[in-house]
């Protein structure tokens, strides 16, 4: 038998050791990369789309044509918009939720990262809004697996006073006819 997906080599190209070595200015590179595949990580103008940008200080870009002078940064326009984290922390903070099996709590990441709880509770939620967001548009084809399923329950009926019975009352209480069946359905004498 053939072995599992999961479980080849494939699956382990980066590590959380190999992740943790890394400067942000790689972290920040890998980012420029993803944002502008196109462009090999070049930046262009999200406005007018030129490639003549320039990058100033504190990590922005400005658009070189005279008719757009757009200032933009790298993140802008993304989930990680006004950021105020570098950018390895991020990174693996994706990777940490990525790779967890049932969801990331926020306490934890915020201890593996070293960041508060509630900068970790919000990274948290961009994510999944950003997963929530490419939801309509994957589709799975092919032969698809997965581990488990919980679908939902049932729904609970309304709790409304007048339908309450109290179950505390002799008179309410049912006792259980030789079928199996509750005193109160008429299906043969009641044992006593």
């Amino acid at each position: 038998m053939a072995q599992h997906f999961r479980h080849s080599p494939e699956v382990r190209d980066l590590t959380i050791t190999e992740l943790s070595r890394i400067q942000d200015r790689t972290a920040k590179k890998w980012f420029r990369q993803a944002r502008w595949p196109e462009t090999d990580g070049k930046p262009y103008c999200p406005q007018c789309g030129t490639l003549r940008c320039y990058e100033m200080s504190r990590e922005r870009f400005k658009c070189s044509a005279k008719e757009c002078k757009a200032v933009f940064t790298l993140t802008l326009g993304t989930a990680f918009a006004w950021r105020k984290l570098l950018f390895k922390k991020m990174l693996l903070a994706i990777w940490f939720t990525a790779n967890s099996v049932k969801g990331k709590a926020a306490l934890q990441l915020s201890r593996e990262l070293g960041i508060q709880s509630k900068t970790a509770w919000v990274l948290l939620i961009k994510l999944r809004e950003v997963v929530a967001s490419r939801r309509e548009d994957i589709v799975l084809d092919g032969e698809v697996e997965i581990d488990g399923k919980y679908a939902g329950g049932h729904v609970r009926p309304e709790n409304r006073a007048e339908d309450r019975v109290d179950r505390r009352l002799k008179a309410n209480r049912s006792r259980i006819n030789r079928c199996g069946v509750s005193r109160r359905a008429s299906c043969c004498e009641t044992v006593a």
